[in-house]
C-alpha cells in the first residue's frame, strides 16, 4: 500500500509539472515577448489588423526571432538560422515535457501493476 501511495504521489508530480511545462508555462520571457510586439507595432504601423494578428504571435520562439533579425536588419540566411535555433530549443523542450508526462504514466503503471500482482 505505501508502495502504491509513493508511485501514485511520483506520478501525479511528473504529470503535474510536464503538462504544466508544456501547456501552462510561458514560451518566451515576457520581455523578449514585449520586445517582439513593440517590434511588429513600429514596422508594421500603417496595418493596425496587421499588427493585431502579429503581435498575438509574439508568444513564440520562432515569432520572436523572426522580428529580431528582421529588425537587426539580417539577410534571409541569418532569419533563417535564428528562426530554426530558436525552433530546435522548442522542440527539445517539448521533447522533456513529453518524457515527464510519460514517466508519470509509467509510474501510475507501476501503481496498478503492483497492486495487481498482490490479488
Amino acid at each position: 500500500m505505501a508502495k502504491r501511495l509513493a508511485f501514485l504521489l511520483i506520478a501525479a508530480g511528473l504529470i503535474g509539472f510536464g503538462a504544466w511545462r508544456q501547456f501552462g508555462a510561458p514560451d518566451v520571457p515576457a520581455a523578449d515577448s514585449a520586445r517582439c510586439e513593440a517590434i511588429v507595432a513600429e514596422l508594421y504601423q500603417s496595418s493596425p489588423e496587421t499588427v493585431a494578428t502579429m503581435a498575438a504571435s509574439c508568444g513564440d520562439a520562432g515569432m520572436v526571432a523572426m522580428m529580431d533579425a528582421r529588425k537587426a536588419g539580417d539577410g534571409a540566411s541569418e532569419a533563417a538560422a535564428s528562426v530554426a535555433a530558436a525552433n530546435r530549443s522548442d522542440i527539445v523542450g517539448t521533447l522533456i515535457n513529453c518524457a515527464l508526462i510519460g514517466a508519470g504514466i509509467g509510474a501510475l503503471g507501476a501503481a496498478f501493476g503492483a497492486a495487481r500482482r498482490k490479488a
